[in-house]
Protein backbone atom coordinates (compact mmCIF):
# COMPACT_ATOMS: atom_id res chain seq x y z
CA UNK A 1 0.00 0.00 0.00
CA UNK A 2 1.12 3.48 -1.02
CA UNK A 3 2.02 5.67 1.89
CA UNK A 4 -0.96 7.83 2.38
CA UNK A 5 1.13 11.22 2.43
CA UNK A 6 2.27 10.28 -0.82
CA UNK A 7 -1.20 9.44 -1.85
CA UNK A 8 -2.11 12.26 -1.23
CA UNK A 9 0.49 14.24 -3.06
CA UNK A 10 -0.14 12.44 -5.84
CA UNK A 11 -4.20 12.97 -5.86
CA UNK A 12 -3.26 16.71 -5.71
CA UNK A 13 -1.27 16.22 -8.32
CA UNK A 14 -3.66 14.76 -10.98
CA UNK A 15 -6.24 17.68 -9.35
CA UNK A 16 -9.74 16.26 -10.33
CA UNK A 17 -9.16 13.61 -12.35
CA UNK A 18 -10.06 9.88 -11.80
CA UNK A 19 -9.77 10.32 -8.34
CA UNK A 20 -12.07 7.16 -7.79
CA UNK A 21 -9.12 4.72 -8.80
CA UNK A 22 -5.61 4.99 -8.58
CA UNK A 23 -5.45 4.53 -12.81
CA UNK A 24 -8.44 4.30 -14.79
CA UNK A 25 -6.18 2.42 -17.87
CA UNK A 26 -8.11 -1.03 -17.40
CA UNK A 27 -11.53 1.03 -17.98
CA UNK A 28 -10.74 3.19 -20.45
CA UNK A 29 -7.75 1.73 -22.70
CA UNK A 30 -7.20 -1.50 -24.42
CA UNK A 31 -3.14 -2.19 -25.76
CA UNK A 32 -2.96 -4.40 -28.86
CA UNK A 33 1.01 -5.52 -28.91
CA UNK A 34 2.86 -8.55 -31.05
CA UNK A 35 1.18 -11.95 -31.05
CA UNK A 36 -2.08 -10.90 -30.54
CA UNK A 37 -1.27 -10.17 -26.83
CA UNK A 38 -4.01 -7.43 -25.38
CA UNK A 39 -3.53 -5.74 -22.00
CA UNK A 40 -4.49 -2.59 -20.56
CA UNK A 41 -1.61 -0.64 -21.23
CA UNK A 42 1.73 -0.89 -22.90
CA UNK A 43 3.80 -1.05 -19.24
CA UNK A 44 1.70 -4.02 -17.86
CA UNK A 45 2.24 -7.34 -19.72
CA UNK A 46 1.30 -9.79 -16.80
CA UNK A 47 -2.34 -8.60 -17.02
CA UNK A 48 -2.98 -10.27 -19.89
CA UNK A 49 -6.89 -9.28 -20.75
CA UNK A 50 -7.00 -11.90 -23.75
CA UNK A 51 -5.33 -12.99 -27.06
CA UNK A 52 -6.33 -12.25 -30.25
CA UNK A 53 -7.99 -13.99 -32.41
CA UNK A 54 -8.53 -16.86 -29.39
CA UNK A 55 -10.52 -13.97 -27.91
CA UNK A 56 -12.83 -11.86 -29.32
CA UNK A 57 -12.28 -8.07 -28.70
CA UNK A 58 -15.80 -8.39 -27.03
CA UNK A 59 -14.51 -11.02 -24.91
CA UNK A 60 -11.19 -9.36 -23.85
CA UNK A 61 -12.72 -5.77 -22.82
CA UNK A 62 -15.33 -8.02 -20.34
CA UNK A 63 -13.04 -10.30 -19.39
CA UNK A 64 -12.19 -11.39 -15.69
CA UNK A 65 -8.55 -10.21 -15.54
CA UNK A 66 -9.75 -7.03 -16.77
CA UNK A 67 -12.56 -6.30 -14.15
CA UNK A 68 -10.34 -7.63 -11.56
CA UNK A 69 -7.85 -4.91 -12.50
CA UNK A 70 -10.47 -2.10 -12.18
CA UNK A 71 -11.31 -3.28 -9.22
CA UNK A 72 -7.94 -3.71 -7.25
CA UNK A 73 -7.61 0.14 -8.48
CA UNK A 74 -10.40 1.44 -7.51
CA UNK A 75 -10.08 -0.21 -4.24
CA UNK A 76 -6.04 1.60 -3.50
CA UNK A 77 -4.04 -0.98 -4.39
CA UNK A 78 -1.73 -1.55 -7.75
CA UNK A 79 -2.07 -5.11 -9.88
CA UNK A 80 0.49 -7.22 -10.18
CA UNK A 81 2.36 -5.90 -13.40
CA UNK A 82 1.61 -1.73 -12.10
CA UNK A 83 5.19 -2.26 -10.54
CA UNK A 84 6.48 0.62 -12.56
CA UNK A 85 3.70 3.19 -11.81
CA UNK A 86 3.83 2.25 -8.37
CA UNK A 87 7.48 2.90 -7.92
CA UNK A 88 7.23 6.08 -10.13
CA UNK A 89 4.23 6.97 -7.98
CA UNK A 90 6.53 6.37 -4.60
CA UNK A 91 9.10 8.27 -6.09
CA UNK A 92 7.15 11.27 -6.83
CA UNK A 93 7.68 11.01 -10.18
CA UNK A 94 4.48 11.84 -10.66
CA UNK A 95 4.38 13.31 -14.00
CA UNK A 96 6.34 10.83 -15.33
CA UNK A 97 4.01 7.79 -14.67
CA UNK A 98 1.59 6.41 -17.07
CA UNK A 99 -1.12 5.83 -14.26
CA UNK A 100 -1.31 9.95 -14.52
CA UNK A 101 -1.59 9.82 -17.68
CA UNK A 102 -4.36 7.75 -18.46
CA UNK A 103 -6.05 9.54 -15.38
CA UNK A 104 -5.51 13.11 -17.26
CA UNK A 105 -6.51 11.60 -20.40
CA UNK A 106 -9.83 9.81 -18.94
CA UNK A 107 -11.11 13.13 -17.75
CA UNK A 108 -10.07 15.19 -21.18
CA UNK A 109 -11.96 12.29 -23.39
CA UNK A 110 -15.23 12.32 -21.13
CA UNK A 111 -15.30 16.07 -22.06
CA UNK A 112 -14.77 15.02 -25.39
CA UNK A 113 -17.45 12.43 -25.40
CA UNK A 114 -20.20 15.00 -23.73
CA UNK A 115 -19.28 17.62 -26.28
CA UNK A 116 -19.86 15.09 -29.40
CA UNK A 117 -23.07 14.05 -28.07
CA UNK A 118 -21.49 10.32 -28.12
CA UNK A 119 -24.64 7.79 -26.61
CA UNK A 120 -24.91 6.58 -22.70
CA UNK A 121 -23.70 3.55 -24.47
CA UNK A 122 -20.43 4.93 -24.71
CA UNK A 123 -19.90 4.35 -20.54
CA UNK A 124 -19.15 0.35 -21.75
CA UNK A 125 -16.65 0.84 -24.00
CA UNK A 126 -12.82 2.27 -24.31
CA UNK A 127 -11.98 6.09 -24.85
CA UNK A 128 -8.88 4.48 -26.57
CA UNK A 129 -7.04 2.09 -28.32
CA UNK A 130 -3.20 1.80 -28.54
CA UNK A 131 -2.05 -0.49 -31.22
CA UNK A 132 1.63 -1.76 -31.13
CA UNK A 133 0.40 -5.00 -33.12
CA UNK A 134 4.11 -5.73 -35.08
CA UNK A 135 7.43 -5.23 -35.10
CA UNK A 136 7.98 -4.46 -39.22
CA UNK A 137 10.94 -1.74 -39.19
CA UNK A 138 13.39 -0.29 -40.98
CA UNK A 139 15.83 0.79 -38.90
CA UNK A 140 18.24 -0.60 -35.78
CA UNK A 141 18.32 1.93 -33.07
CA UNK A 142 21.00 1.37 -30.67
CA UNK A 143 18.41 1.33 -27.53
CA UNK A 144 16.08 -1.09 -29.51
CA UNK A 145 15.08 -4.80 -30.15
CA UNK A 146 14.00 -7.71 -31.88
CA UNK A 147 10.10 -7.44 -30.48
CA UNK A 148 10.07 -3.54 -31.65
CA UNK A 149 12.36 -3.99 -35.11
CA UNK A 150 12.09 -6.40 -37.83
CA UNK A 151 15.31 -5.35 -38.71
CA UNK A 152 16.71 -5.85 -35.23
CA UNK A 153 15.38 -9.49 -35.31
CA UNK A 154 16.55 -10.41 -38.53
CA UNK A 155 20.45 -9.17 -38.23
CA UNK A 156 20.50 -8.82 -34.93
CA UNK A 157 19.25 -11.55 -33.47
CA UNK A 158 19.35 -14.16 -36.48
CA UNK A 159 15.47 -14.55 -36.06
CA UNK A 160 12.41 -15.17 -38.78
CA UNK A 161 10.10 -12.71 -39.26
CA UNK A 162 7.30 -12.65 -36.30
CA UNK A 163 3.88 -13.47 -37.11
CA UNK A 164 0.80 -11.12 -37.04
CA UNK A 165 -2.34 -12.65 -36.03
CA UNK A 166 -4.34 -9.06 -37.10
CA UNK A 167 -6.27 -9.96 -40.03
CA UNK A 168 -9.28 -8.71 -41.66
CA UNK A 169 -11.43 -9.73 -39.06
CA UNK A 170 -9.79 -7.87 -36.25
CA UNK A 171 -10.26 -4.85 -38.38
CA UNK A 172 -14.28 -6.25 -38.46
CA UNK A 173 -14.20 -6.75 -34.78
CA UNK A 174 -12.79 -3.03 -33.90
CA UNK A 175 -15.71 -0.93 -36.04
CA UNK A 176 -18.50 -1.43 -33.56
CA UNK A 177 -16.07 -0.01 -31.04
CA UNK A 178 -14.79 2.95 -33.00
CA UNK A 179 -17.76 5.33 -32.58
CA UNK A 180 -17.40 5.52 -28.84
CA UNK A 181 -13.52 5.90 -29.08
CA UNK A 182 -11.82 9.51 -28.92
CA UNK A 183 -8.18 8.39 -29.61
CA UNK A 184 -6.29 5.43 -30.76
CA UNK A 185 -2.30 5.57 -30.86
CA UNK A 186 -0.38 3.79 -33.49
CA UNK A 187 3.37 2.10 -32.95
CA UNK A 188 5.51 0.03 -34.05
CA UNK A 189 7.95 -0.62 -35.78
CA UNK A 190 7.08 1.66 -38.08
CA UNK A 191 2.84 2.30 -38.36
CA UNK A 192 3.76 3.26 -42.19
CA UNK A 193 5.07 -0.77 -43.22
CA UNK A 194 2.55 -2.43 -40.85
CA UNK A 195 -0.27 -3.32 -43.27
CA UNK A 196 -2.81 -3.93 -41.00
CA UNK A 197 -2.55 -0.27 -39.55
CA UNK A 198 -3.54 0.89 -43.38
CA UNK A 199 -6.61 -1.44 -43.02
CA UNK A 200 -7.65 -0.05 -39.48
CA UNK A 201 -6.77 3.63 -40.86
CA UNK A 202 -9.27 3.13 -44.02
CA UNK A 203 -11.92 1.63 -41.27
CA UNK A 204 -11.35 4.67 -38.97
CA UNK A 205 -12.19 7.50 -41.82
CA UNK A 206 -15.23 5.48 -42.73
CA UNK A 207 -16.76 5.20 -39.41
CA UNK A 208 -15.03 8.07 -37.12
CA UNK A 209 -12.72 9.81 -39.00
CA UNK A 210 -13.30 12.95 -35.83
CA UNK A 211 -10.97 10.17 -33.75
CA UNK A 212 -8.29 11.69 -32.66
CA UNK A 213 -5.48 8.89 -34.59
CA UNK A 214 -1.86 9.27 -33.12
CA UNK A 215 1.07 7.98 -35.35
CA UNK A 216 4.93 7.41 -33.80
CA UNK A 217 6.90 7.10 -36.51
CA UNK A 218 10.57 7.51 -37.23
CA UNK A 219 9.51 9.96 -40.49
CA UNK A 220 11.99 7.64 -42.93
CA UNK A 221 8.74 6.89 -45.09
CA UNK A 222 6.59 9.33 -47.04
CA UNK A 223 4.70 9.32 -50.35
CA UNK A 224 2.17 10.20 -52.11
CA UNK A 225 -0.40 7.23 -50.95
CA UNK A 226 0.53 8.56 -47.16
CA UNK A 227 -0.36 11.62 -47.93
CA UNK A 228 -3.37 10.88 -49.26
CA UNK A 229 -4.67 8.43 -46.73
CA UNK A 230 -3.45 11.27 -43.98
CA UNK A 231 -6.21 13.72 -45.24
CA UNK A 232 -8.79 11.27 -44.66
CA UNK A 233 -8.51 11.32 -40.66
CA UNK A 234 -8.07 13.29 -38.22
CA UNK A 235 -4.05 12.14 -37.64
CA UNK A 236 -1.73 13.67 -35.58
CA UNK A 237 1.73 13.15 -36.27
CA UNK A 238 4.36 11.78 -33.73
CA UNK A 239 8.06 11.47 -34.29
CA UNK A 240 10.69 9.32 -32.56
CA UNK A 241 13.45 11.31 -32.82
CA UNK A 242 16.80 11.62 -30.80
CA UNK A 243 18.50 14.22 -32.19
CA UNK A 244 18.43 17.19 -34.69
CA UNK A 245 22.30 17.29 -35.56
CA UNK A 246 23.21 14.91 -37.42
CA UNK A 247 25.79 12.49 -35.95
CA UNK A 248 24.50 11.82 -33.04
CA UNK A 249 20.96 11.16 -34.60
CA UNK A 250 22.45 8.59 -37.20
CA UNK A 251 24.60 6.78 -34.43
CA UNK A 252 21.11 6.59 -32.54
CA UNK A 253 18.90 5.95 -35.39
CA UNK A 254 21.03 2.98 -37.20
CA UNK A 255 20.05 3.05 -40.89
CA UNK A 256 18.42 6.38 -41.39
CA UNK A 257 19.25 9.01 -43.25
CA UNK A 258 19.19 12.71 -41.25
CA UNK A 259 18.82 14.57 -43.91
CA UNK A 260 15.73 12.80 -45.96
CA UNK A 261 14.44 12.40 -41.97
CA UNK A 262 14.33 15.89 -41.22
CA UNK A 263 12.79 17.15 -44.63
CA UNK A 264 9.95 14.52 -43.93
CA UNK A 265 9.64 16.15 -40.27
CA UNK A 266 9.17 19.54 -42.34
CA UNK A 267 6.26 17.80 -44.28
CA UNK A 268 4.77 16.89 -41.52
CA UNK A 269 5.39 20.02 -39.26
CA UNK A 270 3.35 21.90 -41.93
CA UNK A 271 0.60 19.53 -42.27
CA UNK A 272 0.15 19.38 -38.65
CA UNK A 273 -0.32 23.43 -37.84
CA UNK A 274 -2.43 23.31 -41.14
CA UNK A 275 -4.75 21.39 -38.55
CA UNK A 276 -4.28 23.80 -35.58
CA UNK A 277 -2.01 21.27 -34.30
CA UNK A 278 1.86 20.52 -33.00
CA UNK A 279 3.70 18.19 -34.55
CA UNK A 280 5.47 16.18 -31.21
CA UNK A 281 8.75 14.87 -31.37
CA UNK A 282 8.91 11.93 -28.69
CA UNK A 283 12.97 12.10 -27.48
CA UNK A 284 14.50 8.80 -25.55
CA UNK A 285 16.73 10.48 -23.46
CA UNK A 286 20.37 8.59 -23.37
CA UNK A 287 23.45 8.54 -22.32
CA UNK A 288 24.38 9.21 -25.95
CA UNK A 289 22.38 12.42 -25.88
CA UNK A 290 21.54 13.98 -23.09
CA UNK A 291 24.20 17.06 -23.31
CA UNK A 292 21.81 17.92 -26.41
CA UNK A 293 18.71 18.20 -24.24
CA UNK A 294 18.58 21.72 -23.73
CA UNK A 295 19.56 22.89 -27.25
CA UNK A 296 16.70 20.56 -28.32
CA UNK A 297 14.40 21.87 -25.98
CA UNK A 298 15.20 25.58 -27.92
CA UNK A 299 15.33 24.12 -30.94
CA UNK A 300 11.76 22.66 -30.98
CA UNK A 301 10.17 25.55 -29.27
CA UNK A 302 11.47 27.44 -32.19
CA UNK A 303 10.11 25.42 -34.79
CA UNK A 304 6.32 24.81 -33.31
CA UNK A 305 7.35 21.43 -32.02
CA UNK A 306 5.91 19.57 -28.61
CA UNK A 307 9.00 18.15 -27.03
CA UNK A 308 7.84 15.10 -25.02
CA UNK A 309 10.97 12.96 -23.29
CA UNK A 310 10.20 8.73 -23.41
CA UNK A 311 11.23 6.70 -20.56
CA UNK A 312 14.72 4.90 -21.15
CA UNK A 313 14.90 2.23 -18.63
CA UNK A 314 16.41 -0.35 -20.98
CA UNK A 315 19.30 -0.77 -22.37
CA UNK A 316 20.25 -0.63 -18.91
CA UNK A 317 24.06 0.76 -20.41
CA UNK A 318 22.73 3.56 -22.15
CA UNK A 319 20.23 4.95 -19.79
CA UNK A 320 20.67 7.42 -17.34
CA UNK A 321 18.75 6.28 -14.69
CA UNK A 322 21.39 3.00 -13.81
CA UNK A 323 23.77 5.34 -14.56
CA UNK A 324 25.73 5.86 -10.89
CA UNK A 325 24.84 8.25 -8.47
CA UNK A 326 27.62 10.40 -8.66
CA UNK A 327 27.59 10.28 -12.81
CA UNK A 328 23.72 10.73 -12.52
CA UNK A 329 23.77 13.77 -10.37
CA UNK A 330 26.22 15.63 -12.82
CA UNK A 331 23.80 15.45 -15.61
CA UNK A 332 21.02 16.65 -13.16
CA UNK A 333 22.81 19.42 -12.20
CA UNK A 334 24.23 19.79 -15.39
CA UNK A 335 20.77 20.19 -17.23
CA UNK A 336 19.35 22.44 -14.27
CA UNK A 337 22.06 24.92 -14.91
CA UNK A 338 21.29 25.11 -18.47
CA UNK A 339 17.39 25.00 -18.74
CA UNK A 340 17.01 27.30 -21.90
CA UNK A 341 15.59 30.82 -21.68
CA UNK A 342 12.36 30.63 -24.53
CA UNK A 343 9.85 33.15 -25.46
CA UNK A 344 6.42 33.02 -23.62
CA UNK A 345 4.11 31.07 -25.69
CA UNK A 346 2.00 27.91 -24.40
CA UNK A 347 4.16 25.57 -26.70
CA UNK A 348 7.14 27.07 -24.43
CA UNK A 349 5.77 26.36 -21.44
CA UNK A 350 4.60 23.01 -21.84
CA UNK A 351 8.15 22.51 -23.40
CA UNK A 352 9.94 23.83 -20.53
CA UNK A 353 7.89 21.57 -17.71
CA UNK A 354 8.56 18.25 -19.82
CA UNK A 355 11.90 19.54 -19.55
CA UNK A 356 11.74 20.24 -15.92
CA UNK A 357 9.66 16.88 -15.17
CA UNK A 358 12.59 15.31 -16.77
CA UNK A 359 15.10 16.56 -14.21
CA UNK A 360 12.78 15.39 -11.48
CA UNK A 361 12.37 12.35 -12.91
CA UNK A 362 16.14 11.54 -13.10
CA UNK A 363 16.29 13.08 -9.87
CA UNK A 364 14.30 10.55 -8.13
CA UNK A 365 16.84 7.91 -9.40
CA UNK A 366 19.56 9.32 -6.52
CA UNK A 367 17.87 7.87 -3.84
CA UNK A 368 18.59 4.45 -2.79
CA UNK A 369 15.09 3.43 -2.34
CA UNK A 370 14.10 4.53 -5.95
CA UNK A 371 16.52 2.55 -7.19
CA UNK A 372 16.14 -0.21 -5.33
CA UNK A 373 12.55 -0.54 -6.44
CA UNK A 374 13.40 0.23 -10.15
CA UNK A 375 15.60 -2.94 -10.50
CA UNK A 376 12.63 -4.78 -9.35
CA UNK A 377 10.31 -2.70 -11.85
CA UNK A 378 12.87 -4.08 -14.54
CA UNK A 379 13.17 -7.71 -12.70
CA UNK A 380 9.36 -8.16 -12.97
CA UNK A 381 8.92 -6.58 -16.67
CA UNK A 382 10.93 -8.76 -17.92
CA UNK A 383 9.61 -11.70 -16.13
CA UNK A 384 6.47 -10.66 -17.70
CA UNK A 385 7.66 -9.94 -21.50
CA UNK A 386 9.82 -13.06 -21.59
CA UNK A 387 6.94 -15.12 -20.67
CA UNK A 388 4.12 -13.51 -22.95
CA UNK A 389 6.32 -12.94 -26.64
CA UNK A 390 7.64 -16.96 -26.16
CA UNK A 391 8.81 -19.08 -29.29
CA UNK A 392 5.83 -21.60 -28.56
CA UNK A 393 2.98 -18.46 -28.99
CA UNK A 394 4.98 -17.29 -32.25
CA UNK A 395 5.37 -21.13 -33.32
CA UNK A 396 1.14 -22.04 -32.62
CA UNK A 397 0.66 -18.72 -35.44
CA UNK A 398 3.47 -19.60 -37.45
CA UNK A 399 4.55 -23.04 -38.24
CA UNK A 400 8.56 -23.34 -38.39
CA UNK A 401 10.53 -26.15 -39.20
CA UNK A 402 11.76 -29.18 -36.41
CA UNK A 403 14.94 -27.64 -35.95
CA UNK A 404 14.39 -24.03 -35.10
CA UNK A 405 11.53 -25.11 -32.61
CA UNK A 406 13.21 -27.61 -30.62
CA UNK A 407 16.11 -24.76 -30.59
CA UNK A 408 13.50 -22.19 -29.48
CA UNK A 409 11.90 -24.13 -26.83
CA UNK A 410 14.49 -23.42 -24.39
CA UNK A 411 15.77 -19.97 -25.34
CA UNK A 412 13.32 -17.86 -23.24
CA UNK A 413 14.34 -19.88 -19.92
CA UNK A 414 18.02 -18.67 -21.12
CA UNK A 415 16.67 -15.32 -22.11
CA UNK A 416 15.33 -14.67 -18.37
CA UNK A 417 18.51 -15.69 -16.56
CA UNK A 418 20.43 -13.65 -19.16
CA UNK A 419 18.27 -10.39 -18.32
CA UNK A 420 18.19 -10.66 -14.56
CA UNK A 421 21.80 -11.27 -14.19
CA UNK A 422 22.62 -8.16 -16.26
CA UNK A 423 20.21 -5.77 -14.49
CA UNK A 424 21.41 -7.45 -10.94
CA UNK A 425 25.19 -7.00 -12.16
CA UNK A 426 24.65 -3.35 -13.59
CA UNK A 427 22.66 -2.86 -9.81
CA UNK A 428 26.09 -4.01 -7.97
CA UNK A 429 28.61 -1.99 -10.09
CA UNK A 430 26.78 1.07 -9.46
CA UNK A 431 25.86 0.06 -5.68
CA UNK A 432 22.56 -0.11 -5.72
CA UNK A 433 21.33 -2.03 -2.94
CA UNK A 434 19.87 -5.38 -4.22
CA UNK A 435 17.76 -7.35 -1.39
CA UNK A 436 16.95 -10.67 -1.17
CA UNK A 437 14.31 -11.03 -3.47
CA UNK A 438 15.91 -9.99 -6.28
CA UNK A 439 18.21 -12.33 -5.61
CA UNK A 440 16.40 -14.87 -5.46
CA UNK A 441 14.97 -13.88 -8.49
CA UNK A 442 18.12 -14.51 -10.19
CA UNK A 443 19.10 -17.54 -8.53
CA UNK A 444 15.45 -19.12 -9.45
CA UNK A 445 16.10 -18.37 -13.22
CA UNK A 446 19.52 -19.42 -13.07
CA UNK A 447 17.87 -23.03 -11.48
CA UNK A 448 15.69 -22.59 -14.26
CA UNK A 449 17.69 -22.82 -16.99
CA UNK A 450 19.81 -26.21 -15.42
CA UNK A 451 16.63 -28.14 -14.48
CA UNK A 452 15.01 -27.42 -18.12
CA UNK A 453 18.31 -28.33 -20.20
CA UNK A 454 19.58 -31.46 -17.57
CA UNK A 455 18.76 -34.30 -20.67
CA UNK A 456 19.74 -32.38 -23.17
CA UNK A 457 23.02 -32.87 -24.96
CA UNK A 458 26.18 -30.46 -23.86
CA UNK A 459 26.28 -29.02 -27.57
CA UNK A 460 22.60 -28.52 -27.22
CA UNK A 461 23.04 -26.39 -24.31
CA UNK A 462 25.79 -24.36 -25.52
CA UNK A 463 24.52 -23.57 -29.05
CA UNK A 464 20.99 -21.68 -27.01
CA UNK A 465 23.52 -20.16 -24.46
CA UNK A 466 26.01 -18.73 -27.15
CA UNK A 467 22.57 -17.45 -29.54
CA UNK A 468 20.45 -16.52 -26.98
CA UNK A 469 24.02 -14.43 -25.11
CA UNK A 470 24.06 -12.85 -28.38
CA UNK A 471 20.99 -11.43 -28.73
CA UNK A 472 20.23 -10.32 -24.53
CA UNK A 473 23.33 -9.03 -24.23
CA UNK A 474 22.88 -6.44 -27.38
CA UNK A 475 19.67 -5.49 -26.77
CA UNK A 476 19.39 -5.53 -22.77
CA UNK A 477 23.02 -4.45 -21.89
CA UNK A 478 22.95 -2.17 -24.74
CA UNK A 479 25.86 -1.94 -27.52
CA UNK A 480 26.96 0.62 -29.82
CA UNK A 481 29.44 -2.12 -31.74
CA UNK A 482 27.19 -4.55 -32.91
CA UNK A 483 27.91 -7.93 -34.36
CA UNK A 484 27.18 -9.48 -37.49
CA UNK A 485 24.40 -11.75 -38.32
CA UNK A 486 27.13 -14.19 -39.95
CA UNK A 487 27.47 -14.72 -36.25
CA UNK A 488 25.00 -17.34 -35.91
CA UNK A 489 26.19 -19.83 -38.77
CA UNK A 490 29.00 -19.61 -37.12
CA UNK A 491 28.12 -20.82 -33.96
CA UNK A 492 25.90 -23.57 -36.09
CA UNK A 493 29.43 -24.80 -37.43
CA UNK A 494 30.96 -24.20 -34.42
CA UNK A 495 28.25 -26.78 -32.52
CA UNK A 496 28.65 -29.18 -35.60
CA UNK A 497 32.35 -29.83 -34.42
CA UNK A 498 32.08 -29.93 -30.88
CA UNK A 499 33.45 -33.51 -29.90
CA UNK A 500 33.00 -35.62 -26.18
CA UNK A 501 36.33 -34.18 -24.99
CA UNK A 502 34.93 -30.66 -25.19
CA UNK A 503 31.84 -31.68 -22.67
CA UNK A 504 32.19 -28.90 -20.06
CA UNK A 505 29.53 -28.82 -16.54
CA UNK A 506 26.37 -26.67 -17.84
CA UNK A 507 26.92 -25.01 -14.56
CA UNK A 508 30.39 -24.13 -15.76
CA UNK A 509 29.37 -22.28 -18.98
CA UNK A 510 26.69 -20.44 -16.91
CA UNK A 511 29.35 -18.68 -14.54
CA UNK A 512 31.16 -17.38 -17.03
CA UNK A 513 31.48 -13.24 -17.17
CA UNK A 514 28.33 -12.52 -19.76
CA UNK A 515 29.68 -9.43 -21.10
CA UNK A 516 33.48 -11.21 -21.75
CA UNK A 517 31.71 -14.00 -23.52
CA UNK A 518 29.31 -11.46 -25.64
CA UNK A 519 32.45 -9.34 -26.20
CA UNK A 520 35.05 -12.67 -27.24
CA UNK A 521 32.47 -14.80 -29.20
CA UNK A 522 30.09 -11.92 -30.93
CA UNK A 523 32.73 -10.67 -33.64
CA UNK A 524 34.91 -14.04 -34.57
CA UNK A 525 35.02 -14.27 -37.94
CA UNK A 526 35.13 -18.03 -37.90
CA UNK A 527 34.07 -21.27 -36.35
CA UNK A 528 38.13 -21.97 -35.55
CA UNK A 529 38.12 -18.80 -33.15
CA UNK A 530 35.14 -20.38 -31.47
CA UNK A 531 37.08 -23.66 -31.58
CA UNK A 532 40.35 -21.50 -29.33
CA UNK A 533 37.14 -20.15 -27.32
CA UNK A 534 36.30 -23.20 -25.76
CA UNK A 535 39.27 -24.19 -25.43
CA UNK A 536 40.48 -20.94 -23.62
CA UNK A 537 37.21 -21.97 -21.28
CA UNK A 538 38.01 -25.94 -20.87
CA UNK A 539 41.56 -24.16 -19.35
CA UNK A 540 39.84 -21.80 -17.16
CA UNK A 541 37.70 -24.25 -15.73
Amino acid sequence: MIDQFILKEYNDFRGDASLHTMCPAPSMNLHFSQLGIVTACCFNRTQVMGVYPKNSLEEIWRSDVANKMREELQSGHFPSGCEKCREQIISRDFGGSHANFYSQQAKHFAVKRAQENVSDESINFPMKLEFNIHNNCNLQCVMCHGLASSSIRLHREGLPAMPNPYDEAFVEQLKPFLPYVVETDFMGGEPFMIGAYQRIWEAISEVNPKIKTCILTNATILNDSIKTLLERFNCWIHISIDSFKKTTYEKIRRGASFEKVMENAAYFNVLMKSRGLNLVWRYCPMRLNWEEIPETVSYCTEEGIKLFFNQVDSPIHLSLTTLPVDELQKVVETLKAQEPVLPASPLATENLRNYRELIHRLSGYLEQENRSNALHSRLQASEAVVNQYTSERENSLNKRNKSDALNEQFSHVFRGYFINRLNIEQAHQTNTKVDESALKVLSTSQKLVLEKTQDIPFEHFLEVYLKELVRVVSGIWGVTKVHDRSIFGIIDEFISRISPSDVLAKKEIMELSLLKTYEETAFVKSAEDLDVWLEDVKQLT
